[in-house]
C-alpha cells in the first residue's frame, strides 16, 4: 500500500487494455444471476462430480511400490543401476544394528559373543535378509578363551565401539528384498525383548539405515498429521468467526476447503495409484500409492490458498449487503465482482503447479498434480458454484449470530462501512 500510494496514477502507465468502467464482466454477471436463481440445481450439478472425486481418496495408500523412482539421468540413479547390475544393489538399504551391552560385560566375553550370534541368527531368519555381518560371523569360529587374542585390531575397530560398550551387526538385505519386509523387521526388532533375543538382561538394541529412516519418517508424518490438521482448522475457524462474526460462514469455508483437498487426493489415487493417465506424466507404470508426505503438504498449501478465495467472495458479499442489498442481490454482486480476481489468481497458481507436475521427481509430480487440480477445482467449481449456492440457500442465517436483520429493516444499523467505501 505504501508503494502504491507513492506511485499513484503512474501505476496505469503502459497498460495495454483499458476498461471503460469498473463493472464486472457480463459473463460473470449472468453466471451470478443464474446461481442465485437456481441454487439447488447448481449445488447438485457442481457438487456431485467433486464428491465423486473426494470418495476416491478413501482408497489412498501412503506408500509406493518398490522401484527406481529417481530421474534416470541423475548420477545417483545411474550408480544405483550399476550396483544392481553388479548384484550389489541392496547395499544402499543396509541396516546397522547396535547392541548396547549391559554394565560389566565386555564385547569379547563369551556371553557377549553368544548374544551377537543369537541376535544375528534371529535377524537372518526374517524374509528379505541376505546376510548379517558381526564379530562371530566374520571370525567364523565359536568363542574360546584365546579368540579375543586372535582377532585382528582392524576387525575389532570395525565392530566394537571405542568405549567397548557397544557392538555392531551389519544387516544386508537380499537383492530381491521387499522394503515392506524390511519395515516389518525394523518394527519387529524394536518391539522385541532384547533380553530374550540376546540372553543379556539390560541389553538394548537400536537399528538404523534407510529402512529404519523410512519407518520413522512415515510414523512421524502420521503422528503429526492429526495435530496439524486440528491446529489449521481451529485457527481458521477462530479467525473467520472474529472477522465475520458468523458461525455458518466459517463452517462452510472449512467444509469446502476440506472438499477441495480430498478431491485433489482422489485425483492422485486415480492417476498414481490406479494408473489412469500416468503415462502423460512421463511414468511407465503406476506408483501404487503416494509418498507419505504428500497429503500433509497438499493440505497445508491448498488450505491456505482456498481460504484466500473464500475471504475474497464472502467479504464482498457482506459489503454489498451492508450497502443495502438484499441477500440474493448482495450474493450476485459479490460473486460477479470477485470471480475474475479469483480465477485470475488461480490461473497463476495452476501454471506454477502444472510445471511441477512436468518435473522428473515423482514426489514433485504428485505435489504438482494435486495442487494444480485442487486450485483449479476450488477456484471454479467450489468457490464460484458450490460456495455461492450454499450462501444463497442459507440466506440471512449466513451472518448469525451477528447481523441477521434484512437491509430494509429500520432497526438495522446504518453505520458506514469503511471497506465498502474503499
Amino acid at each position: 500500500p505504501a508503494v502504491l500510494s507513492w506511485v499513484g496514477r503512474w501505476i496505469e502507465l503502459g497498460r495495454v487494455r483499458r476498461r471503460v468502467d469498473a463493472r464486472p464482466s457480463h459473463h460473470w454477471e449472468a453466471w451470478s444471476s443464474y446461481v442465485t436463481q437456481y441454487p439447488w440445481r447448481v449445488l447438485v450439478v457442481a457438487g456431485l462430480p467433486v464428491i465423486g472425486l473426494a470418495l476416491q481418496a478413501f482408497r489412498l495408500r501412503t506408500d509406493v511400490e518398490s522401484g527406481d523412482w529417481l530421474p534416470p539421468a541423475m548420477e545417483s540413479a545411474q550408480a544405483l543401476r550399476d550396483l544392481k547390475a553388479m548384484g550389489r544393489g541392496a547395499v544402499v538399504a543396509s541396516m546397522p544394528v547396535v547392541l548396547d551391552l549391559p554394565p560389566g560385560f565386555t564385547p569379547l566375553s563369551e556371553r557377549s559373543w553368544n548374544a551377537m550370534h543369537h541376535l544375528g541368527e534371529w535377524i537372518l531368519a526374517h524374509p528379505g535378509i541376505g546376510s548379517v555381518r558381526s564379530l562371530p560371523s566374520v571370525a567364523g569360529v565359536h568363542w574360546n578363551p584365546v579368540t579375543p587374542l586372535l582377532l585382528p585390531l582392524a576387525l575389532r575397530r570395525a565392530f566394537v565401539s571405542q568405549d567397548r560398550h557397544q557392538v555392531l551387526l551389519d544387516v544386508l538385505p537380499d537383492e530381491r528384498a521387499d522394503r515392506h519386509d524390511l519395515a516389518r523387521l525394523v518394527r519387529g526388532l524394536r518391539a522385541s525383548d532384547p533380553a530374550a533375543l540376546t540372553g543379556l538382561t539390560g541389553a538394548r538394541i537400536r537399528i538404523g539405515g534407510v529402512p529404519a529412516f523410512q519407518v520413522d519418517y512415515g510414523d512421524s508424518v502420521k503422528r503429526r498429521f492429526r495435530s496439524i490438521v486440528t491446529l489449521a482448522i481451529g485457527g481458521t475457524l477462530l479467525a473467520l468467526f472474529i472477522g465475520f462474526r458468523s458461525v455458518l460462514v466459517p463452517l462452510k469455508a472449512i467444509a469446502l476447503n476440506l472438499l477441495s483437498v480430498v478431491a485433489a487426493l482422489g485425483v492422485l489415487v486415480l492417476v498414481f495409484q490406479d494408473g489412469h493417465g500416468v503415462r502423460w506424466l512421463g511414468l511407465e507404470r503406476p506408483v501404487g500409492g503416494v509418498f507419505s508426505s504428500v497429503p500433509l503438504l497438499v493440505f497445508c498449501v491448498v488450505f491456505g490458498l482456498s481460504m484466500d478465495y473464500e475471504v475474497f467472495l464472502v467479504a464482498r458479499v457482506r459489503e454489498a449487503r451492508r450497502r443495502g442489498r438484499d441477500e440474493r442481490a448482495a450474493l450476485a454482486e459479490g460473486l460477479a465482482r470477485t470471480a475474475g480476481v479469483i480465477t485470475s489468481a488461480a490461473a497463476i497458481m495452476i501454471a506454477v503447479f502444472a510445471a511441477f507436475a512436468l518435473g522428473h521427481f515423482v514426489l514433485i509430480k504428485m505435489l504438482g498434480l494435486a495442487l494444480a487440480v485442487a486450485v483449479a477445482l476450488d477456484a471454479t467449481v467450489v468457490r464460484l458454484a458450490i460456495g455461492p449456492a450454499l450462501l444463497c440457500l442459507a440466506g440471512r442465517w449466513n451472518w448469525w449470530p451477528g447481523d441477521t436483520a434484512a437491509p430494509s429493516d429500520p432497526t438495522r444499523s446504518r453505520r458506514p462501512d469503511a471497506s465498502a467505501a474503499t
